[in-house]
């Protein structure tokens, strides 16, 4: 049995969560769910509880210590005209109402307020002609339709699920996206291995030092175990556990002519599916770019992905780029016993960050055994015998290059190929990336995008906010209030974290130097240098520096720079600090565990090495 309300005073997600919190704790409610966008609830009773007047009583006493306002809309005399919500919101009779479809992978057999999608019996869109006489503008399957299932598309489908909306998340390939299957997890678990490799070589002063005994296809195993069970305990799982969220497995392609929303054919053959939905939101995500370079398509090439599957691991490896994947990967074969080359075409490792910083970490790098060539193109590729050959130039100086394996980490591509986004018009970069504007909406007003896919910061963070935003723009659109709140949200990429997990770590916020001289600021830098932290002395680790740009006269903090262990862990206060206009005199008056490595923010904050070293240990 079901009841539904009209509940007023909600203007947010939150809103409707905690109405939907306040409903779940009366007694005799199994669930509830809750869209504010329409303004409307649905309890389901337990089994055998009829809707006697206390129940309702008791319901509309929960939205109102709540804060809100609400009235139960009277079920009328039979279940065959009892009056429900469709998914835009609109009141309409239970005999107009889609069928559930049967429970499945991601399905819950729970009825919800955004009812799930109906079995489609053929390849055409559901409930077509459900207007009058059967010629009225056809009715949706869903609100809002996914493509991917990363970071991104995950985000969303949970923001619209919250929202009440009735969703769907498609997927071609495996659940979970790049960061869980093939790119953070895995690389940060090898990373974490490698680790543990080079401090027992190492030792520490007392400790000798000793060579481990790896068993890489342990390793592997392990890295592939951990990466499937995030997946199904962070994905599956949590996917499952939103009943208005339906799982459609199979490649989208977006085709044109839709009326009254946007047409989505979902698999291939005669298995495909065609839905008719009122938002998309393309969060396909990217893949491994291959250069063009002469006869690289003549050799097995390794990739991010393939690089973390190898079987054995090789004596010597060639990485073209160094970037972050580039490096992070480099430096973990290189301790796991590998020699590796690198090979950078621009003046320096890590373009993206400052140049002090870049150089710092390359004398670590060699340091650890890698070889780097930066400034250096590579010009050709082939085999020869058991060895792959690149063929470099440094100016007018041309070499080669030797080794067993080659990893490609020059870039990333995005997965917009054979989508249809031409046929509907859809702006792309030349490189083939979504274009949105800051509410991560495209040219055409139906259909957004988010993550990896536009091309913006490839971080899983930055494509999980833009995969929120999106769905709350999309789903605003569609119930529009008359008020401020209709106002779509953008997602601010003005202050943007970033870790490459190098060891030591390499972190940075905000602008360089050379960045903030360029946008025309006047700055004050402060270098500390880790020999000056009290923390990488007990740790006998004194690799890196920290680096503070400020502006001049204001001291407002413009940027933050690191290389050092535990680096990443410094950002979360030097980010705040940049986005809430704090300056150096903020940082460097507030309290700091001593003997912690974020120390180090308040001692470069204090004027640097030339300052510290002017004070006590813990001054």
């Amino acid at each position: 049995m079901q009841l539904d309300l009209a509940i007023g005073g909600m203007t947010c997600l939150d809103c409707s969560r905690h109405v939907t919190t306040s409903l779940k704790r009366v007694s005799g409610v199994e669930a509830a769910h809750v869209d504010y966008r329409a303004g409307r609830g649905r309890v389901e009773l337990s089994p055998g509880v009829a809707p006697t007047p206390a129940l309702m009583s008791a319901l509309v006493t929960a939205v109102e210590r709540a804060g809100y306002r609400a009235e139960v809309i009277e079920p009328s005399e039979s279940d065959a005209t009892r009056t429900g919500v469709s998914p835009d919101g609109r009141a309409v009779a239970a005999s107009m109402q889609p069928a559930l479809a049967a429970p499945g992978a991601g399905r819950s057999d729970t009825p919800s307020f955004a009812a799930e999608a109906p079995v489609l019996r053929s390849p055409t869109v559901a409930n077509e002609g459900a207007g009058a006489g059967g010629g009225g503008t056809p009715s949706a399957d869903f609100d809002l339709l996914v493509i991917g299932t990363g970071g991104a598309g995950v985000a969303a489908a949970i923001q619209g699920a919250g929202a009440g909306a009735k969703i769907a998340i498609v997927e071609s390939g495996t659940l979970g996206g790049t960061c869980v299957n093939v790119g953070c997890i895995p690389s940060k678990t090898l990373i974490e291995a490698a680790a543990h490799v080079h401090a027992a070589r190492r030792g520490f002063p007392g400790v000798a030092p000793c060579e481990p005994l790896v068993d890489w296809r342990e390793v592997v195993r392990q890295k592939d175990a951990l990466a499937g069970e995030l997946r199904e305990v962070k994905y599956a799982d949590v996917l499952a556990s939103y009943p208005g969220v339906a799982r459609l497995d199979g490649r989208a392609r977006l085709l044109a002519g839709g009326a009254g929303g946007v047409r989505v054919l979902v698999g291939e053959g005669a298995s495909a599916r065609e839905h008719l939905v009122r938002k998309v939101i393309i969060a396909a995500g990217a893949m491994a770019a291959v250069p063009a370079i002469p006869g690289i398509e003549t050799v097995e090439f390794l990739d991010s992905t393939t690089a973390m599957q190898m079987e054995t691991l090789p004596a010597s490896m060639i990485v073209l780029g160094g970037g972050p994947v580039g490096v992070e990967l480099g430096q973990t074969f290189a301790r796991f016993g590998v020699h590796v080359v690198i090979v950078q075409r621009g003046a320096h490792l890590l373009p993206g960050d400052d140049p002090a910083i870049a150089g710092a970490l390359r004398e670590v790098l060699e340091a650890d055994g890698l070889e780097i060539h930066t400034d250096t193109a590579a010009v050709g590729v082939e085999r020869d015998g058991s060895n792959i050959v690149v063929h470099i130039r440094h100016g007018s100086i041309e070499g080669q290059l030797r080794a067993e394996r080659l990893l490609i980490a020059t870039g990333r591509r995005p997965n917009t190929a054979d989508m249809g986004l031409e046929d509907l018009g859809i702006g792309l970069s030349p490189a083939g990336y979504v274009q949105v504007d800051a509410t991560m909406r495209t040219n055409n007003p139906d259909i957004y995008a988010a993550g990896d896919v536009t091309g913006g910061p490839a971080y899983v963070y930055v494509a999980a906010a833009g995969g929120r935003i999106a769905a709350e723009n999309a789903l605003k659109a569609l119930h529009s209030t008359g008020t401020a709140s209709d106002d779509p949200r953008e997602l601010d990429l003005t202050v943007v974290p970033a870790v490459t997990f190098t060891a030591p770590q390499v972190a940075s916020v905000g602008l360089t130097e050379g960045a903030a001289r360029a946008a025309g600021h006047h700055v004050d830098v402060s270098v500390l240098n880790m020999a000056d932290v009290p923390r990488a002395l007990v740790s006998y680790d004194h690799r890196g520096m920290l680096k503070l740009v400020t502006e001049s006269g204001s001291g407002r903090i413009l940027g933050v720079h690191a290389i050092a262990p535990n680096a990443g862990e410094m950002m979360g206060e030097a980010t705040l600090a940049i986005r809430f206009g704090l300056t150096a005199k903020d940082l460097s008056g507030t309290l700091h565990p001593y003997l912690t490595w974020v120390e180090s923010v308040k001692l470069v904050a204090q004027g640097g090495s030339a300052g510290v070293q002017k004070l006590s240990c813990c001054a």
